[in-house]
């Protein structure tokens, strides 16, 4: 009898902790991703970073430090910067990158984008994204953008990757002369085989609009989103992610990235919000969004260590910073210990944003 027992009693263990390790082992992890713009200073201890990024639970990145002048990022070969991720269990999917984009340089325009897709394949990613441009003001001219934006997407077809466009508010602006507004044209005037657009929901919402109604007005085009507040997700309590992420996932997508700016006091942050509303009005009026038709402070215009002045069609792309924000790059010419306290600042609203969207139970 009392063998008996310890058998009973040694199979009851045995299937308790074989119950518990599939509960836990079969618990599928949420596809949390991270735009590592976000990591103010990411260059400064790139490993410390994405350690970081891991133990939060991101698994998926999307990149902005990729430098078309020379072909790195952050100074590695491509393909080794993303077996440095990988080092951390994080597969970059997705990268920011800017190349010529110039409708009098077709050719030139096609061949540059060509060369940032092939140094892009050897990381594997599934998605480009022109993270921004300063578009014509008149139909015709928005046109030929638009035939230019689908030759590049071909380009990019050709070597498995997917090119998109992210929005600002600016693309939210009505075209001069008509009652359309930019993102609505660049939608219906780009190939949706060779084309896609990646959702700010930060920005549409700044921009006037309903991300919600866009993903419904859109399902096929919106493949992958920004998620994003004034700062840590989910704070402000402005912006409904549920609706968001239900109707993101009904249109068949999963890939997502937060992006967050560099923490600002409450000053910066309404000279920043003031700055962009006054690029939108510009162009509903006809003008530039910025003056001289360079790449605003929040369209990551630049890679880190990169000067100023890199404007459209120019070879250049990667990290900017928002205004009144400092600079997120460690070029050597800011202090190291000011550097560090700022990754230690964004890595701590990265981690809280991650908190809020593991509890969220509508974040697959």
């Amino acid at each position: 009898m009392r063998r008996f027992l310890h058998l009973a009693a040694a199979a009851l263990l045995v299937m308790i902790v074989t119950s518990f390790t599939f509960s836990t082992s079969a618990a599928p992890k949420k596809q949390l991703g991270i735009a590592t713009y976000s990591v103010k200073g990411l260059e400064s201890d790139i490993e410390g970073s994405f350690k970081s990024l891991a133990d939060d639970g991101y698994v998926v990145m999307e990149i902005s430090n990729y430098n078309t002048a020379n072909g790195t990022v952050a100074g590695f070969k491509p393909a080794d910067y993303a077996a440095l991720a990988e080092k951390y269990g994080l597969d970059i999917i997705s990268s920011h990158a800017r190349a010529k984009f110039d409708v009098k340089d077709v050719e030139g325009s096609v061949a540059a984008w060509g060369k940032v897709f092939d140094d892009h394949k050897a990381m594997g990613v599934k998605y480009v994204v022109f993270p921004m441009n300063s578009w014509s003001t008149n139909v015709e001219g928005l046109k030929a953008e638009c035939d230019l934006m689908n030759k590049i997407g071909d380009e990019a077809n050709k070597r498995g990757i997917k090119f998109g466009y992210h929005n600002h508010n600016m693309e939210f602006a009505t075209i001069p002369g008509t009652n359309q507004l930019y993102e609505d044209f660049l939608i219906a005037n780009t190939d949706p085989d060779k084309v896609f657009f990646q959702m700010d929901v930060y920005w549409i919402t700044v921009g006037g609009q309903d991300p919600v109604a866009y993903l419904k007005k859109y399902p096929n085009r919106f493949k992958v989103l920004h998620i994003k507040d004034d700062y840590v997700i989910g704070a402000s309590g402005t912006i409904d992610y549920k609706a968001i992420f239900t109707q993101f996932y009904k249109n068949g997508y999963n890939d997502w990235f937060v992006e967050m700016e560099a923490k600002m006091t409450p000053e910066q942050k309404a000279q920043s919000l003031a700055m962009m509303k006054q690029m939108q009005a510009r162009m509903s009026q006809g003008g530039s969004a910025t003056p001289g038709g360079q790449p605003g402070p929040q369209g990551q215009g630049r890679p880190q260590g990169q000067p100023q002045g890199q404007g459209q069609g120019q070879p250049q792309g990667g990290q900017a910073r928002q205004g009144g924000a400092p600079g997120a790059g460690f070029g050597g010419q800011r202090d190291p210990q000011a550097v560090a306290e700022q990754l230690r600042t964004s890595l701590q609203g990265i981690r809280e944003s991650a908190d809020f969207l593991l509890k969220a139970d509508y974040v697959k």
